[in-house]
């Protein structure tokens, strides 16, 4: 950081799928990013920490269903080291085809907020075509 002291990137990109495996393996991904990686310490081990990417589970909206979204809310959340930098929630706008959030950036450190173009009240999209069934996140964030 240009301030001193170093940032820790985590980009994430959990497996897809609906079925018990799927949600299993999930689990087991966001055990390697929040708890331990397999060499006792998670991936995101800096001193500041930013976790983003697809995880491909809603924690608002699919934890009563999903395994791996009930376990992502016992490691971030309200309370907990982790933060929510971007929507979370049944109230959330939805950024993956209109229907959940599935796209989160967290921290541990850093405080701040994210919006989607063309999702995000006062944000249009950037283009007319829709190519892609996820809308990224542009997050702000400093540290406090």
């Amino acid at each position: 950081l240009a301030a001193g002291g170093t940032l820790t990137l985590v980009s994430v990109h959990c497996s897809s799928g609906i079925a018990l495996d799927d949600q299993a393996c999930r689990k087991k991904q966001l055990e390697q990013v929040f708890v331990d990686m397999g060499d006792g310490e998670p991936a995101a081990s800096g001193e500041i920490n930013i976790i983003l990417g697809d995880f491909n589970t809603d924690p608002g909206r699919a934890a009563s269903f999903d395994v791996s979204a009930a376990h992502f809310n016992t490691l971030a959340g309200p309370g907990k080291r982790f933060r929510f930098l971007s929507e979370v929630g049944k109230e959330a706008k939805p950024t993956y085809a209109g229907v959940i959030n599935i796209d989160h950036a967290l921290s541990d450190v850093l405080t701040g907020s994210c919006w989607s173009a063309g999702v995000t009240p006062g944000h249009p999209a950037v283009i007319k075509a829709k190519y892609f069934d996820h809308n990224p996140l542009v997050c702000t964030v400093s540290k406090p």
